[in-house]
This record gives C-alpha cells, structure tokens and sequence, in this order.
C-alpha cells in the first residue's frame, strides 16, 4: 500500500497501513468461536484509537466501550492546573481499574478495549482474565507509520513523551513483525484472534468481528 498524504495535504493525519497486503488485513476476521467477544483495539499513541471508539459508540450502542477519554477530560476539568506528567499515571492507574470492573461484568455484553497493546504485563493480564471468565478475546492493532502517530498527538494536542514514545514504537515494530510472520504474541496469550488493521478500517473490522461472534 501506499503512504499515507500528510495532514498537512488531508487536513488530518493520514491512516492506512504500511507495507501490509490486504489480503493477510482481511484474513484476520475471517472465524469465529463461542464466547462473548472481548476486543481490544491496539495501537501507539497517535494510531487513532479513541477516535474509533467513539465511531463504535455511534455505529454499536450494544457493545461496552472502555475508553479512559471521558475521564481524561474529568480530570482534566477537576484539576485544570495539575500537570498532565503528574495527571498522567493517576489515569491510568483509574482507567486500569475500570477495565478490570468491566471485564468482570461479563453479563454487560460485548467489551471493546483500549490499550496500546505494547505493554506485555497489560495484554497477558486481560488475555488471562478474559479466558478465565469465558470470553472471546480477540486484539486488532491500528497499524500506522510513525510520523502519522506523531501527528495524530498532535492533533489531540497531548504529546507522549519522546522516550516514552520511542519504547511503544520498539515494542510496536517487534510485535508487528510477529503478527507478519502469523507467530503469536508471546506465551502466555491465547488471543482468538489478531488482526492488523489501519485507521480507516479498524472500525468496520471490529464490527465484523462482534457481528461474526453474534452469529455463532
């Protein structure tokens, strides 16, 4: 595939995938199994991962989104003078919690969470728990080039920090070429499913995949 335009020629940051063929993007959502889906949309900070959570509350109201973005902007209307370096890690210790509540409240339906994904201990936790309770845990990763991340921080005007960043895009890089060569993620995680997918089609494949699971 190509590269994506810059935002400064779309006017937003640019979302297809790269160097991925198609063909292996759409043989990721092609089963399914028993269990209710548990799906986490994976990407670096920048892919565009709230930005399709907030299609799917629109496009499915039956699935649970869990999504730190609105309490992000609760903090951020609480505590307006706090730092966001100092905002930052109670976040995400609170939106960690919210996931774990959610994930057990397995008779709510269909889960869609969002993570990285480049954090092992995260994935290998909600893999293991989701098993566990008896869902279907499935990942789809944004796949996305580096400089349309940075400018998708840019846009949301929250930048992650340079080291911070270059850790997500080395952690990224290697799972990405895991998921090429069809490996697995790592021991200790036995997805359903992986799927790499873009921006401009990671809400259509997360449909797919929580209407394929409807099916069954």
């Amino acid at each position: 595939m190509e590269h994506a335009a810059s935002a400064g020629e779309t006017g937003r940051c640019g979302g297809e995938a790269v160097g991925v063929d198609e063909k292996f993007r759409a043989a990721g959502i092609s089963s399914a199994a028993e269990g209710t889906p548990l799906i986490v949309v994976a990407g670096v900070p920048g892919a565009g991962k709230t930005e399709a959570l907030r299609t799917l509350r629109v496009r499915s109201p039956r699935a649970r989104l869990a999504d730190p973005e609105g309490m992000r902007r609760r903090l951020r209307h609480w505590l307006p003078w706090l730092p966001y370096g100092i905002v930052r890690p109670i976040l995400h210790t609170i939106a960690h919690l919210r996931v774990l509540a959610q994930i057990f409240n397995k008779p709510g339906g269909p889960l869609v969470i969002h993570d990285p994904g480049t954090r092992r201990w995260s994935r290998r936790l909600i893999v293991r728990l989701a098993g566990i309770l008896g869902y279907r845990p499935m990942i789809v990763f944004i796949d996305t080039d580096r400089d349309s991340a940075l400018c998708g921080q840019a846009q949301r005007k929250r930048l992650v920090r340079r080291r911070a960043f270059d850790r997500h895009w080395r952690r990224w890089s290697e799972l990405r070429e895991r998921i090429l060569r069809g490996d697995s993620l790592g021991d200790g995680e036995p997805w359903g499913r992986v799927v790499l997918s873009h921006r401009g089609a990671v809400v259509d494949d997360v449909l797919g995949l929580l209407d394929t699971a409807a099916a069954v």
